[in-house]
């Protein structure tokens, strides 16, 4: 259901779902429930990239991320103001985060708690992946 793919191939639902299951049965790709959606990967791509493919998905996570490489001492309820969200939904999207070792919390010297990106992941994602597109954030690394 991702107008994307309606937008790029210009077919609809139907035939593009012949078209993957025709895909799957050669092994040209591969398909895992991740959460509540079924995803398709090409075969060939690491299983290991699967939960990270499907996080990024969610167009709030790379926003996160930028936020958090300009600002790592930025506060939830000003991430949650800034995207005009519940902080509750920042948090859950932090703890999925920290979860795929997206980003870790600690403190900081004056003991204020910090979000640090893990700027070697996101470079290793982006050499598999075009989208999102970590490297303007990561020029100058």
């Amino acid at each position: 259901r991702d107008d994307k793919v309606e937008e790029e191939l210009e077919i609809t639902r139907t035939p593009f779902l012949k078209h993957i299951m025709t895909l799957e049965r050669f092994e040209l790709i591969r398909s895992k429930k991740i959460g509540k959606t079924l995803h398709y990967f090409l075969a060939d791509v690491p299983d290991e990239y699967d939960e990270y493919k499907a996080i990024f998905l969610n167009p709030m996570i790379p926003e996160i991320i930028e936020e958090l490489f300009i600002d790592e001492g930025i506060s939830i309820s000003k991430l949650a103001e800034k995207f005009d969200v519940y902080p509750g939904t920042i948090q859950y999207n932090l703890k999925k985060m920290k979860k795929l070792n997206l980003i870790k919390s600690t403190k900081n010297k004056a003991g204020k708690k910090i979000h640090l990106v893990n700027i070697d992941l996101l470079k290793k994602y982006n050499k598999l992946f075009k989208e999102p597109d970590f490297s303007t954030l990561l020029r100058g690394l």
